[in-house]
């Protein structure tokens, strides 16, 4: 009995917190995910390469469909943390829009990009799942949104819708997930600096 609850303890100390492992598939998961699709992509593929097997990765989920929007609702996690959370208590309009795109280009850019990319799939999901999504999605939508309306109420915003502008704004932020690479030239501060002076330079008046 001494022996067994020895190796539960090591077991549980190399896994880390449930939380944690969980957070460790839904990155592994999406990274494969998007390198073969996400029909190619079998539960057996997912176990093997975060080191578990088959009927082990079914403690942490149900199926490949519940996978994905587990993994959604972790990304949606992370923006609410690292961004909404972060960036709500700043009053100056100016310096909030800055601190988001930053804040946000970081995240994708540190290991979220696969993450990122999966967070559209939202229409492989179940009726239910899709409206929570959706709802947590326009969420941020919003808080870019008023952000913007703040600017435009201070006369700093350039004649622009602030709907559209922001949904452009997501769209330069979420295409880092698409190009950006760690080991390339650019860390992921510096690619936060440029598209920060990019879209506050589009979106703001001099």
């Amino acid at each position: 009995m001494a022996t067994q609850t020895t190796k539960r303890s090591s077991k549980k100390d190399h896994n880390g917190t449930a939380e944690d492992r969980t957070a460790e598939i839904c990155r592994t998961a999406a990274q494969i995910i998007c390198e073969k699709g996400f029909d190619a992509t079998s539960m057996n593929d997912i176990a093997v390469a975060v080191n578990l097997t088959k009927a082990g990765l079914y403690y942490y989920t149900t199926g490949k469909q519940d996978l994905l929007y587990r993994i959604i609702n972790y990304a949606m996690s992370l923006v609410e943390k690292n961004v909404i959370e972060r960036c709500s208590d700043i009053q100056n309009p100016k310096e909030r829009l800055d601190q988001i795109i930053r804040n946000h280009v970081v995240l994708v850019a540190e290991g979220g990009g696969p993450i990122a990319i999966l967070s559209d799939e939202v229409n492989c999901l179940p009726k239910a799942q899709r409206r929570e999504v959706i709802r947590r999605k326009r969420g941020y939508l919003e808080f870019v949104r008023q952000t913007l309306r703040d600017l435009e109420s201070e006369g700093l915003l350039q004649d622009l819708d602030p709907d559209i502008a922001s949904l452009n704004l997501f769209a330069t932020v979420l295409g880092v997930a698409r190009w950006y690479r760690q080991d390339g030239a650019m860390s992921s501060q510096e690619v936060a600096d440029e598209i920060a002076k990019f879209l506050c330079d589009g979106l703001l008046r001099e």
